[in-house]
C-alpha cells in the first residue's frame, strides 16, 4: 500500500482501535507495563471491547503466581489524536466480567466485555467509533488488501511512575497458507505475513494480539471500503507469519448470546 493510503487507513481504522493498559506488580521485581491491543464493536446499540482470549488467560495465570495488576486504562489516543492531551480512561478491570472463548490447541482465541454507558460516553468524547454490523466481514470475501492495526510491545515505554507510552502501528499483510506447525489450529484460523517492505518497521508483533485485521477494497466512487475480518491471535516469528481468528464466527456467536439477554432485560424493565 502507498504511504498515503496507509495513513488514510490508519486514521479510519484508528477510530475503532482502543488499547487496554495496566501495570503488573511482581514481588521483588520492577513494575512491568502492559499495553494490549483491541477494538470496539456494536451489537444492538451496545458497545463491546474485543481482544484476544489468551491475554485474559495470561492475566489469570499471573494472578495465581502472585502478581497483582493495577491502573487499568482504556486508551483512545488513536481516535482522539491529542484532543485530551493523551489522557487515558480509568477502567474497572474484572476478570469475571469477560466472555472468553479460548482454546490454544484448537486456535480459538477471543475475549469480549460489555462497555457500560459511562465508558461509551467517554470513548465517544474521544472520537472512538464502534465497528457496526455493516462493517463485519469475512476473510473469504474478495478484497485488494489486508491490514492489521495494533501496538507492538517493543514500542511500549514507561516513566517508572504513571505514564505508559506506546506506538500505534498499521501493518499491511499478504495472505498466506497455513504453516505446517499450525496443525489442528488451521481449522479455526487463517494466516498472513507482513508485507516485505514493512518488515523493518516492526521487528516483533508481540503485543498486537487482539488487534483488528481488516480487508480493503477499492470502489469507483466511494474510494475504498474496509471490513473487519479477524482478531490477531498468534505469531510465527521464524517465518514472519500471523495466525488470525475469523471475526464473522465470533461476531455471530456473541450476537446470539447478547440479543436474547437484551430482550430479557427490556422485558423485566417493562
Amino acid at each position: 500500500m502507498s504511504n498515503t493510503l496507509t495513513e488514510r487507513v490508519g486514521l479510519s481504522i484508528g477510530r475503532h482501535f482502543v488499547s487496554l493498559s495496566c501495570l503488573q506488580f511482581v514481588p521483588g521485581k520492577p513494575d512491568k507495563p502492559h499495553v494490549f491491543s483491541g477494538f470496539v464493536m456494536a451489537i444492538a446499540d451496545q458497545w463491546f471491547y474485543v481482544t484476544a482470549g489468551h491475554i485474559l488467560r495470561a492475566v489469570r495465570a499471573a494472578l495465581k503466581s502472585g502478581s497483582t495488576f493495577d491502573i487499568w486504562r482504556l486508551g483512545d489516543q488513536t481516535a482522539a489524536r491529542g484532543k485530551f492531551n493523551h489522557t487515558a480512561i480509568p477502567f474497572d478491570f474484572n476478570l469475571e466480567s469477560w466472555l472468553v472463548i479460548e482454546d490454544e490447541t484448537l486456535g480459538i482465541d477471543y475475549a469480549a466485555v460489555h462497555l457500560g454507558t459511562l465508558y461509551r460516553l467517554q470513548l465517544e468524547a474521544g472520537s472512538v467509533e464502534a465497528f457496526e454490523k455493516e462493517a463485519w466481514s469475512d476473510h473469504m470475501v474478495a478484497s485488494d488488501h489486508w491490514a492489521l492495526v495494533g501496538i507492538p510491545s517493543e514500542s511500549v515505554s514507561y516513566d517508572g511512575k504513571t505514564n505508559i507510552g506506546a506506538r500505534f502501528v498499521l501493518a499491511p499483510l499478504i495472505k498466506e497458507d497455513a504453516p505446517e506447525q499450525a496443525g489442528k489450529r488451521a481449522e479455526n484460523q487463517f494466516y498472513a505475513r507482513l508485507a516485505e517492505d514493512y518488515e523493518g518497521v516492526v521487528k516483533d508483533i508481540d503485543g498486537m494480539s487482539g488487534g483488528p485485521v481488516v480487508n480493503l477494497k477499492y470502489g469507483d466512487e466511494a474510494g475504498w471500503r474496509y471490513g473487519l475480518i479477524g482478531v490477531q491471535s498468534a505469531w510465527y516469528p521464524s517465518i514472519r507469519t500471523l495466525a488470525i481468528c475469523p471475526f464473522s464466527s465470533f461476531a455471530a456467536a456473541l450476537e446470539q448470546a447478547v440479543l436474547p439477554a437484551l430482550a430479557r432485560s427490556r422485558t423485566s424493565v417493562e
